[in-house]
């Protein structure tokens, strides 16, 4: 079928032949004639790759007639242009964008068959944005499709240019169509979406959690923004500020705490002379703060009046305070002890206390409380470490966040948007998560501006921070971590950080005061009860029968709520801090005798003790270890007895066996002595006068 090229072909026969293969290929745009060095093929003849020169009856044949194989590419050229897809055996052309959409659109079905769609997925597009991919498998500038001149070495770029497929049913799409130089495009209006290439739908603009900074509300085609009572959005920013009164924030400075003025930073001194001011908390309604002591070992209050700075120490016998943590709703204060492991609760004026957690706590630090919803919420720096979540009651325990975290020294709760934030130290980065734990996001990360952080608190439209080696505070925009801001430089130690205003402590409903509960000694919040609040009692009692009181606990299995979670308890946190009655008296305790400290009438009560300490049942750990160890040591002994007794049986059956053998000897057997065995030694003669003495009998 191949023969030698023909430089000057009779031009007659050439113009049939090619007219004729025109009309039957295509061949004039399908296949041009490139030229291969300084060979050239007359029109009637294919150039192959390798230089010969077939017929171009011989194209698409199903024979190699190149011997290269290149006779036989690009045969499947169809006619629906590069964005079309001819439906087999038949005339039909769909767009590219129909196949394997879940949708048959082809009546064979061919457009959404195995191998189709199995070669499409292994098989992705080899060309960019602005490329046009040829039917050869070239790529070539977009812009040079259907410019009159072909680009593709097939011609595949100037196929169907004059062709406006959203002339048919506008090209299927549900809102607009574009029709583009090779193909169309599908469009929708503003607030819409495509969703499957030619249907437009709603787009829920609030799924994106940081596009409000407090609420979202979507509407067809669009949403808007809106602000949380007490809030109104500012016209230039749009962010929700707060109304009312002006926020001031307050910080624990190792020596002393400042209010600090957050827009002209002034600054004014609530109490000085401390020496070891570290967790910071407060209660807008009584205008207290609280805070944690490492050397008092106690927690202290404080009210910001100017005119009133009497300290009182509410609470003794903290070991290591990590957190603390005020209930404004219920009046109560939550607090970690990294020392002694444990997570407790006890009234604003420290008459009442309550260890709620003494299990899987390895070195709990920072804490915060939700009243309307009944959480709390607390981290745990030791390893692994981990932030965790529980119902106020103590139940319902479980671990919010454990991945992506190593040294959580600081966390805040945003009441508005649902969200927790914390700081890292480890990892030098500001997190937040929603409140099931479902996902965390990074806000930022600094190793220089959080190389140290400690204390955290949002506010508005921005995160605060404190940090030890900086020895300043930071604040930046939470939602896109922009507009990073020193709020307080040249401080001596800043640790504890609360923002002051009475929005950071919104009122919300009391379940205890609504439902009138009667509790002998604890009304706390309950989520996932009926009646939303539950009765506590001192440590080493339980509720009755009624719920309402408390008796005398007589199974130790059954100590307090956390005993009902699914947690294991390792031997090294089973360790609780037993307090002694002088540690219970916040003024002889207290060591640091320049504080202005004094002691309220009430903490003269014999109630500040421990609810161990009232109870003479209760056993210390020390006791209990040796009650422990006196048990192991009546076991060996008794198992030592035992063996004794084994051994001594077993020697006075053998002593008896050999009793019986010699005089089966001497019945049997009789032994006959020799003089000469007379004359021996003195130890010997002894002996034989024995065995003399024995066989007389």
């Amino acid at each position: 079928m191949s023969k030698p090229c023909s430089p000057n072909p009779a031009s007659g026969f050439a113009i049939a032949f090619t007219v004729t293969i025109s009309f039957q290929l295509g061949l004039t745009t399908a296949f041009p004639q490139p030229r291969h060095g300084d060979v050239q093929c007359g029109e009637n003849e294919f150039l192959c790759l390798n230089g010969r020169c077939v017929s171009a009856l011989t194209l698409c044949s199903g024979r190699d007639d190149c011997n290269d194989q290149s006779d036989e590419r690009n045969c499947s050229v169809s006619g629906c242009g590069p964005h079309g897809f001819l439906c087999s055996n038949s005339t039909v052309c769909i767009s590219k964008n129909q196949l394997c959409d879940g949708h048959q659109d082809c009546a064979s079905g061919v457009d959404e068959s195995d191998d189709l769609c199995e070669k499409r997925a292994l098989q992705p597009e080899g060309c960019g944005e602005l490329e046009f991919l040829c039917r050869s498998g070239q790529c070539i500038e977009l812009q040079s499709a259907c410019d009159n001149f072909p680009d593709c070495s097939d011609g595949s770029d100037e196929v169907n240019c004059d062709r406006n497929e959203c002339l048919v049913a506008n090209g299927q799409c549900s809102d607009y169509c574009w029709d583009l130089p090779l193909g169309y495009e599908c469009a929708c209006p503003t607030g819409l979406e495509l969703i499957n290439h030619f249907t437009c739908e709603d787009v829920d603009e609030c799924r994106n959690p940081d596009l409000c900074d407090q609420i979202c509300l979507n509407l067809p085609g669009s949403y808007v923004c809106e602000c949380s009572q007490g809030y109104q959005k500012d016209t230039h920013t749009g962010t929700c500020q707060a109304a009312g009164e002006e926020p001031f924030m307050i910080v624990t400075n190792r020596g002393d705490i400042k209010s600090i003025n957050m827009n002209r930073t002034e600054y004014l001194e609530i109490a000085d002379r401390l020496q070891s001011a570290t967790a910071l908390s407060m209660d807008i309604t009584s205008s207290t703060i609280f805070w944690s002591g490492d050397k008092h070992h106690g927690i202290f209050r404080t009210s910001v009046d100017p005119n009133r700075k009497e300290i009182r120490q509410i609470l003794g016998d903290v070991q290591s305070p990590g957190g603390i943590a005020v209930d404004w709703i219920y009046s109560h204060i939550y607090w970690t002890d990294s020392r002694a492991r444990t997570l407790s609760l006890a009234t604003l004026d420290g008459l009442k206390r309550k260890t709620l957690f003494s299990t899987n706590l390895r070195e709990p630090t920072a804490i915060a409380v939700d009243p309307e919803s009944g959480f709390l919420y607390w981290a745990d720096i030791g390893k692994p470490a981990k932030i965790e979540k529980a119902g106020m009651n103590g139940v319902g325990r479980r671990i919010l966040v454990s991945v992506g975290i190593e040294k959580p020294t600081g966390i805040a709760l945003d009441y508005i948007k649902k969200r927790l934030y914390w700081v890292d130290s480890d990892l030098h980065e500001l997190y937040y998560t929603d409140l099931d734990g479902l996902y965390h996001r990074s806000v930022f990360h600094s190793p220089k501006y959080l190389a140290n952080p400690f204390g955290l608190a949002v506010f508005e439209d921005r995160a605060y921070w404190s940090d030890v080696d900086g020895k300043a505070v930071y604040s930046i925009n939470r939602f896109g971590g922009a507009n990073l801001t020193i709020l307080t430089p040249n401080l001596t130690e800043p640790r504890g950080l609360v923002v002051f205003h009475r929005l950071m402590q919104p009122i919300v409903q009391n379940w205890c005061v609504e439902e009138h509960a009667a509790c002998e000694y604890l009304c706390v919040p309950a989520p996932y009860t009926e009646q939303h609040h539950m009765c506590l009692c001192p440590d080493g009692m339980i509720p009755n029968r009624t719920g309402h009181t408390c008796e005398k606990e007589t199974d130790p299995a059954a100590t307090s709520p956390e005993q009902t979670d699914p947690v294991t308890t390792s031997p090294e946190q089973a360790d609780p801090v037993t307090t002694s009655p002088e540690q219970a008296d916040p003024v002889t305790t207290s060591p640091e005798q320049t504080d202005p400290v004094t002691t309220s009438p009430e903490q003269a009560d014999p109630v500040t003790a421990s609810p161990e300490q009232t109870d003479p049942v209760t056993t210390s750990p020390e006791q209990a270890d040796l009650k422990q160890l006196d048990a192991v040591s009546v076991g060996v002994i008794a198992v030592i007895v035992i063996l004794l007794g084994i051994v001594m049986c077993c020697a006075a059956v053998h002593w008896r066996m050999i009793v019986g053998q010699v005089k089966t000897s001497r019945f049997y057997s009789p032994v006959h002595l020799h003089t000469e065995n007379s004359i021996i030694c003195n130890a010997q003669r002894k002996d034989t006068v024995s065995q003399q003495f024995l066989l007389s009998e």
